[in-house]
């Protein structure tokens, strides 16, 4: 409730906040009691216009601040855009209400929003619908952590429709990674090599045991893959991620090709699932609908070698080669920080200190419960760490933060104005367009290479190759409409569009809605300078919207 003064009001007085109309109260001629309908603004502003049908309105900045609050917007803001697909204001404003920690605990208990079932297989295949749903759910699900944690856990065990281009083929994959999301990385480890779509990417399906008659060998790749990029990397880590080295100054590698040949036999004698109502066959046909299942007689029951000399005896049966395999795997001492580094640098930031690495490693080592593994704890670790955090109230280091790669810059613009999507949209092609095709990622390597440095020194930028261009932001700004051209349709004005003539106020707003209250004075006078050539509202909006999202500054999580 906030009291206007003012003097002879007509009867009939109307008042909208934030382009919305208030409800009045009480009206008097010198007073006006209204109930404010702004929970959340936009960038923590609302301007309150009084219109009582005489010649020019009365209007006022009201700065909306919620009670009690317990973290700043600024701080809200930077944590909202590590832990989700962009802030909103209802979620700044929860954030700042309930906290960090409880913020992640409800989190953990959101519904999942998933994929629904594919189509069956004599039915439309596209995955178009799949990529659809990707930017529906991340712009209006309520379970943005698990998301954006799956999202993450996509890129590193990547399973590419450039193969996989079926969406029987690639949903059940990623519904995979969703339910899995907030569970064991073991568990992870486990599912993924069983899926019927990373057997057929990497090629575990119907590998069979060598056949020097037939010309039958073991195929590597799988073997090669889950231990370079889903468990240990190629060289041995410290705790802290940074490389072991040799006498001689030279990385240690982690394995060689042996050990390649030996996990390649450990895991020979998977096929598909036999089809609903077949029998088991040698070679099932395709089926992705669940995991693989061992047909013995294609197992290699050898010795084998694998990392740091552990042996798996001779005689095992295919599950029990593979339980110890991946077991070993797991418990390989790479995996804490290999994992903790790679979601880090996805969540985060691409440059975290190896202390920050090392802090994050010991939780997946052994969580508070003891639990190796957890992801859960692996989350807090890194979305409440003190590097992550250290920006929240004081400047953010230089070294510090992420290129938003296309995805994220589009749901973070949308998501910052409050947009709601629906099907059917665009969003997926203009991701494409932006250089990053949505389940799509040319190489098992992900949507770009690892180790892409920036012109700063020692800034790792692996997003660098697909970084955002300002093809959305021109969409933006001819759209119509500040806060997208894909919004739900409702016509209410934005509030940036009513807060447009006072230049000062606008501009403040949007540093708060986009920025994080980083705008620097420099960007603040150029932009306001550019703003000098109009005084349409809209157009004065829009640009302000263009200029600020263009902005090397902007396309820089932070």
């Amino acid at each position: 409730m906030i009291t206007l003064a003012g003097q002879d009001w007509n009867p009939g007085v109307q008042v909208r906040v934030g382009g919305l109309p208030a409800v009045v109260e009480r009206a008097t001629g010198t007073e006006i009691q209204v109930r404010v309908p702004v929970e959340a603004a936009p960038g923590g502003i609302a301007v309150v216009r009084v219109e009582d049908g005489t010649p020019g309105e009365q209007a006022l900045v009201l700065r909306v601040e919620p009670a009690n609050a317990l973290v700043s917007a600024k701080a809200a803001g930077r944590f909202l855009e590590q832990a989700t697909w962009g802030p909103t204001p209802q979620s700044i404003a929860e954030v700042r209400r309930i906290g960090f920690e409880r913020y992640i605990e409800q989190q953990f208990t959101e519904p999942l929003s998933d994929y629904p079932e594919p189509p069956a297989a004599n039915d439309q295949q596209s995955l178009t619908p799949a990529q659809r749903r990707l930017f529906t759910i991340a712009v209006n699900g309520s379970d943005q952590l698990r998301q954006r944690v799956a999202f993450a856990l996509h890129q590193i065990l990547v399973v590419s429709a450039v193969k996989m281009n079926q969406a029987r083929m690639m949903v059940p994959y990623l519904r995979l990674l969703h339910a899995n999301a907030f569970g064991n990385y073991a568990t992870i480890l486990r599912e993924i090599t069983l899926n019927p779509a990373m057997g057929r990417y990497l090629d575990m399906v119907n590998n069979d045991k060598p056949n020097p008659a037939s010309g039958i060998r073991a195929n590597e790749n799988y073997a090669r893959e889950v231990m370079q990029l889903f468990t240990i990397g190629t060289v041995k880590l410290n705790q802290d991620g940074t490389m072991m080295l040799d006498q001689e100054g030279k990385p240690v590698p982690a394995y060689d090709q042996s050990v390649i040949e030996g996990l390649a036999l450990a895991l020979t004698g998977w096929t598909y699932a036999p089809l609903p109502g077949e029998p088991a066959r040698s070679h099932n046909p395709v089926n992705y609908t669940g995991r693989m299942v061992a047909w013995e007689a294609n197992h290699d029951t050898s010795a084998k070698r694998l990392t740091d000399g552990f042996q798996l005896p001779a005689g095992q049966t295919a599950q029990q080669d593979l339980d110890a395999a991946l077991r070993h795997l797991f418990e390989h001492p790479n995996v804490a920080p290999f994992v903790a580094r790679r979601l880090i640098g996805s969540l985060v930031t691409s440059n975290p200190s190896p202390e920050y690495v090392a802090r994050v490693a010991a939780v997946f080592q052994a969580s508070p419960s003891g639990e190796r593994g957890d992801m859960k704890a692996v989350i807090r670790a890194i979305l409440l760490d003190p590097e992550a955090r250290e920006g929240d109230t004081s400047a953010i280091p230089a070294h510090f933060g992420h290129l938003r790669e296309p995805v994220l810059y589009i749901t973070a613009m949308l998501r910052s104005f409050g947009a709601r999507i629906a099907d059917p949209h665009s969003l997926a092609s203009r991701a494409s367009q932006m250089g990053q095709n949505v389940f799509y990622p040319p190489t098992v390597f992900n949507y770009f290479p690892c180790c892409i440095k920036s012109r700063t020194p020692y800034w790792w930028a692996p997003s660098l190759k697909s970084s955002p261009s300002t093809t959305l932001a021109r969409q933006l700004r001819r759209s119509g409409r500040v806060r997208s051209a894909w919004a739900d349709g409702d016509d209410r004005s934005d509030p940036h569009i009513d807060m447009a003539t006072d230049t000062s106020t606008l501009l403040e707003a949007l540093n708060n809605t986009l920025m994080q209250g980083a705008m620097s004075a420099d960007m603040r006078d150029a932009i306001g300078r550019a703003l000098e050539a109009t005084t349409d509202p809209l157009l004065r909006a829009q640009t302000a919207v263009y200029l600020v999202a263009a902005s090397p500054r902007y396309q820089t999580q932070r």
